[in-house]
């Protein structure tokens, strides 16, 4: 009989708060919190897991606990995968899986948020929309700030004791001062895996090592591959049920040590038996942000983490840690919230595809509110949004794809173009390759890798969105780069083909990419990816001179190609390239001044190309009237470049600017203009003192002129409007009459011309009065004529309570103080 989890000192408690409403469960991994509580909740149970890895085998666990077949009584549901039927009493999903099946969670009796400590975007999602539904939640994690959440929830707070047996930790970093300390890093992992392998030789367990992703998992297993007397086992998302139970069964033969590589998953979601020692590189991938820009990084995890994953070796009995880097480098104190370091797009489209925005929702740790404004922005030039944020038939779409939105968008482009024309068949081929690629998130071709000899002059070579599709496809150097990247790709690519009734493997590697279609899709799917270069000196090496430096802007910040970018070739051999499509960046140097944006992927594409795309915007260059008509040279600028120059009658919006110009300028009803100007002067003047002087006169200015008299562009702008002038050879139909400004009311015209001047002539010489009623002053500037000094005091108006101050011969003299 094996002795009592810790958990199960919580179960009658446990129950009895259940009945009441939510419960919060702080316990240590391992306590039998996720196997137990699941099979004491009544009714139809819904259990998100944050990772697949701890959804599958919980689920198995579970359902060997309850003697059920997997998939019956107890089952999962996670991408690609679904072991389950309606009547399931106990399902394991994960977040992203439930929130696209939100609408049917009433089918569920009580939903439980395992591992919370984690605060995936997601499940923090969940929990607010939960709280709005008002649902039983039970709300579970190894590490949690229990009171607070049982406040945020209304629930009562438990907690269970854990069995952790002393760990052992031991440092490898080469520095043992704080000055020369050497943080987590992945320089030379491999070797220093396998030699803390062999260094935890005589330590009792097998080992479980954590690392950053599944590139790292498979150096480090090819690095410890034929090692005698160890079995090498992977543990991370992308395996299947079979491949990841490996990971929880003892060794394949007696004798042998089970080497665990397995990414955080293992940190707290799932309990590996058997681990006696921890190798823990400190490593982990986080989204970093820089220039508006999200970045996934390998960067140092934290000190919380750090003691989680140190305590996976204490389970069963004393064990040890042994850290990749120095006891005396600093790590943050905690990991934040994905809420605060996550792009928050998918958040955002989540909320909305559940009929929410989120800042009306109950987080616990609200998003700060740059970081929505900017989400929405995004999500409403890709189209998922409307003008109210909620979601469109698009964003839909886009929710229903697992992939980061742009990705989805550029499918959901491929597929309407080859519905909308019969020349655009197979673009979603090429999209769908591309997609699997940029999906992955990591560099297929090592750096300063270029096309071959024998690619050199096809044009597709030196694009790299080609190149990368034909690389999926099986081309000639489909095996440079790291090969488990491109497996994963290819592993992507057969689900969206799936996901898009895509029949057979797709196409070859022989069949030609058409770059114009692709370019045209990419562009009407999102067409800030276009980026003009800038030229920043330097000439091609065929001229015998350094290569040129050119770097790319699409209207903000400039960035620069990589240095595995393709596109460089062309640099290199001087050839032109006018602008490039950004389909993928990295970021080097995030968090010191010399940080900077990498292009990685890039397709380079003339500007005709751009300009057939719609792209930029048209302003008026030259406008002119002739016989009657006007006349305008307009030009199409898109990141601060003309892109193309024609000459034509203005339509709309420009034709509307055209009138506005050449009245501003006189050449249009010039004596209009000057009568405008004028009155919106002295309008403005009566304005400024009836909010000082003159209160009365408020309702009169009003009346005329709305609560603010405009400027003289403000006012011509508005009556060309209310025009509804459409076309640059519609100007016969205006007279200098639609553009007069009102004049005041006569009798306050009568005040302001009595007791505030706007001019005075003095023999011969005109002076303009400028008011500054604020600062309760007037300014005599001398406009014509010649004087030897300043006019008399005596022959100025009188302007109580105003300092009268003179502008002559480029000398301010106070004339008269207050």
């Amino acid at each position: 009989m094996h002795d009592p989890l810790p958990i199960e000192a919580l179960h009658g408690s446990f129950l009895q708060a259940l009945e009441v409403g939510s419960v919060v469960v702080s316990s240590p991994t391992g306590s039998g919190k996720s196997t137990q509580i699941p099979r004491w909740c009544p009714g139809r149970v819904l259990v998100v897991e944050p990772r697949r890895v701890a959804c599958r085998s919980l689920a198995q666990r579970v359902a060997q606990l309850e003697g059920t077949p997997l998939g019956e009584g107890v089952g999962y549901h996670v991408r690609d995968e679904r072991r389950a039927r309606d009547a399931t009493r106990i399902l394991f999903a994960t977040p992203g899986i439930v929130l696209r099946i939100f609408d049917q969670l009433e089918r569920f009796d009580t939903l439980i948020l395992d591992e919370f400590h984690e605060r995936g975007l997601e499940v923090d999602l969940l929990l607010a929309l939960l709280l709005r539904r008002q649902a039983r939640l039970v709300v579970m994690s190894a590490t949690l700030a229990g009171p607070r959440v049982a406040g945020q929830i209304g629930g009562r707070h438990l907690e269970a004791e854990g069995r952790l047996f002393p760990v052992t930790v031991h440092y490898r970093g080469k520095a043992p001062t704080l000055a020369t300390a050497q943080r987590p890093s992945a320089d030379n992992l491999e070797e220093k895996v396998v030699r803390a392998v062999r260094e935890s030789d005589s330590d009792p367990g097998d080992i479980l090592v954590f690392l950053p992703g599944k590139g790292e998992i498979a150096a480090c297993a090819r690095a410890l591959a034929g090692q005698r007397g160890l079995e090498v086992v992977e543990l991370h998302g992308g395996l299947s049920l079979a491949e990841q139970s490996r990971a929880f069964e003892p060794a394949s033969h007696p004798g042998q040590r089970k080497v665990v590589l397995a990414t955080n998953v293992a940190e707290t979601s799932v309990t590996i038996p058997g681990i006696g020692v921890v190798i823990d590189s400190g490593l982990v991938r986080q989204t970093r942000y820089f220039r508006g820009r999200g970045f996934l990084a390998l960067v140092p995890i934290a000190r919380d983490s750090a003691e989680q994953r140190a305590g996976r070796a204490g389970r069963t009995a004393p064990g040890v840690c042994y850290r990749l880097w120095s006891e005396a480098a600093e790590l943050d104190p905690r990991t934040p919230p994905e809420m605060h370091r996550e792009s928050l797009v998918p958040l955002v489209l989540a909320a909305a595809a559940c009929g929410e925005r989120v800042a009306d929702l109950p987080f616990l740790d609200p998003p700060k509110e740059h970081a929505v404004e900017t989400a929405v922005e995004e999500l409403q030039a890709l189209g998922a949004l409307d003008g109210d944020q909620a979601i469109t038939p698009r964003g839909g779409e886009l929710f229903g794809l697992p992939l980061d939105p742009l990705h989805g968008r550029l499918l959901v482009e491929a597929r309407s173009a080859e519905k909308a024309s019969p020349t655009a068949a197979g673009v979603l081929d090429d999209v769908i390759d591309l997609v699997a690629v940029l999906s992955v998130g990591r560099p297929l071709y090592p750096r300063g890798a270029s096309p071959s000899a024998e690619e050199a002059h096809d044009p597709a070579a030196f694009c790299d969105a080609c190149r990368l599709i034909r690389g999926l496809r099986g081309g000639k150097r489909s095996g440079e780069g790291n090969p488990f990247v491109w497996q994963e790709a290819r592993r992507t690519r057969a689900r969206l083909r799936q996901a898009f009734q895509r029949t057979g493997g797709g196409a070859s590697v022989e069949e030609p990419i058409d770059r114009r279609r692709l370019a045209t899709t990419v562009l009407a799917a999102d067409p800030r990816v276009a980026h003009i270069a800038r030229a920043r000196g330097g000439r091609g090496r065929s001229q015998g001179k350094r290569p040129r430096r050119v770097a790319w802007s699409n209207g903000g910040t400039e960035i620069d190609l990589a240095r595995e970018s393709a596109v460089g070739g062309l640099l290199d051999g001087a050839e032109e390239v006018e602008a490039i499509l950004v389909l993928d960046t990295q970021a080097i140097g995030l968090g010191g001044k010399d940080a900077r944006v990498l292009v990685t992927c890039a397709m380079p594409v003339p500007v005709a190309w751009l300009v057939e795309a719609g792209l930029g915007r048209d302003r008026l260059a030259a406008t002119a009237v002739e016989r009657g008509t006007i006349v305008s040279r307009v030009e199409r600028v898109y990141a601060r470049r003309v892109l193309a120059v024609r000459e034509e009658v203005p339509q709309g919006a420009l034709a509307r600017d055209a009138v506005v110009e050449l009245f501003l300028r006189g050449s249009l009803f010039r004596e209009a203009r000057d009568r405008t100007q004028e009155r919106l002067e002295a309008a403005a003047l009566a304005e400024a003192l009836a909010r000082s002087r003159r209160p009365e006169w408020r309702a009169a200015l009003v009346e005329r002129f709305g609560e603010t008299v405009p400027s003289m562009e403000e006012w011509i702008r508005r009556r060309v409007e209310a025009l509804g002038l459409e076309s640059g050879d519609e100007l016969p139909l205006l007279a200098a009459a639609d553009f007069l400004a009102p004049e005041l009311p006569t009798e306050l015209q009568a005040v302001l011309d009595r007791e505030y001047p706007r001019t005075m002539t003095l023999a011969g010489a005109v002076y303009r009065f400028d008011y500054d009623l604020a600062r309760r002053e007037v300014t005599l500037v001398l406009t014509q004529g010649r004087r030897a000094g300043p006019p008399p005091l005596s022959f100025l108006p009188r302007l109580p309570g105003l300092r009268i101050k003179a502008l002559h011969k480029d000398h301010l003299q106070t004339l008269r103080e207050r």
